[in-house]
């Protein structure tokens, strides 16, 4: 038997900006299996100032931008190294995915802020970071990444949805991303009062009504005609709903109303188009929290005759995305393939990520 044992630590800061999602584990490897057990989590919601800052950055000269870039990993760094006292954790590496900035792989770039030699300065041992451009230099979408994190850690689940910023998808090995979802309610909700981080249990989206030529008008958009490996952006998601939802010129509870529709039924017809698709599918992410979208599409998935399943952890729920990247972090340090080539369409599988050593260094995982 071969049983090692590592302890690290996942960071994740999702494309709707509402937190930064931390979370240690310790991670169990024996012949090439995994067991993983979520030692300390914690969610901090993010500063306004930063929410705006990051929002405006794709906006921003280059100057801007890479002082942002340094800044970030100064502010991530202080965070991670307080949540490390404050849980008393001694970890072996830390993972950070960074903040999307750009997401344009047809162009051949994609670009998450969180500068590693700033953060690492604020760590004992390795960072690993910059997860998605080796994949995209391969021809790939750099995304998802959380499937190959599904299927060595999540074995007893076939279909998986995760509501983030995007919602994405994952069956066997087929993933991506299906429809903007967080980011655009978000977006919406804090035009009536720029303080709410969300529509609180999806309160404001029940009160409005379907407003049946914008819906019809968001499910003709061609991305959803595509076939898969694909995924999105921010930038995809200004280009293309935004102005068509302000072309309807909706009140905002309708837009909210209408918008919800629209993602429940996306994820309903991209499941009906997968032919090995469980009858369970195991559901995280903020938007799990959001009951009248829950409910909006669980009365879609009848259609698919496919029930959520839930998974009697709620570290699963709100912290997976930051237990795969903890996780796609050890395959990095470890020398193990951590992508997909039937998710991402890249030439080939790759060891992704960017490996940064602390200012002592002295330190070896391996």
């Amino acid at each position: 038997m071969n049983r090692k044992e590592y302890i690290g630590i996942g960071v994740m800061t999702g494309t709707s900006l509402d937190g930064i999602d931390i979370v240690a584990c310790l991670f169990t490897e024996e012949n090439e299996q995994y067991q993983f057990k979520v030692l300390a989590s914690d969610s901090i919601p993010m500063e306004p100032l930063w929410h705006d800052r990051l929002m405006k950055l794709p906006e921003q000269n280059a100057e801007i931008y890479a002082k942002t870039h340094v800044y970030f990993g100064h502010f991530l760094g202080q965070h991670i190294r307080d949540f490390i006292h404050k849980f008393k954790i001694n970890p072996d590496f830390v993972a950070v995915h960074g903040q999307t900035i750009f997401h344009q792989p047809d162009k051949n770039f994609t670009a998450q802020i969180g500068d590693g030699e700033t953060l690492v300065t604020y760590l004992n041992c390795p960072l690993v970071c910059n997860f998605r451009n080796k994949d995209v230099a391969l021809g790939g979408q750099g995304a998802p990444l959380v499937p190959l994190g599904e299927k060595y850690l999540y074995g007893g689940f076939n279909t998986f949805l995760n509501l983030g910023g995007f919602a994405n998808l994952t069956c066997n090995e087929i993933a991506f991303d299906v429809v903007p979802c967080n980011i655009v309610l978000n977006s919406l909700v804090k035009i009536i009062n720029p303080e709410w981080r969300y529509d609180e249990n999806g309160t404001t989206a029940a009160s409005g009504e379907v407003n049946g030529a914008l819906l019809e008008a968001l499910n003709a958009l061609p991305y959803f005609q595509d076939m898969h490996p694909k995924s999105l952006g921010w930038e995809w998601v200004e280009k293309n709903v935004f102005p068509l939802i302000g072309s309807f010129n909706p009140a905002i509870s309708d837009a909210l109303r209408t918008y919800t529709e629209h993602i429940a039924f996306q994820i309903a017809a991209s499941l009906e188009k997968l032919p090995a698709r469980g009858e369970t599918m195991l559901v995280t992410g903020g938007g799990k929290h959001n009951h009248f979208l829950m409910s909006r599409i669980e009365a879609h998935l009848e259609k698919v005759q496919v029930k959520v399943q839930d998974s009697g952890d709620e570290n699963w729920v709100d912290f997976k995305e930051a237990i795969v990247f903890a996780f796609l972090g050890l395959r990095t340090l470890t020398g193990k393939t951590n992508t997909l080539i039937s998710v991402t369409g890249a030439r080939e599988a790759s060891v992704s990520g960017s490996v940064h050593l602390p200012v002592k260094g002295g330190f070896s995982i391996l």
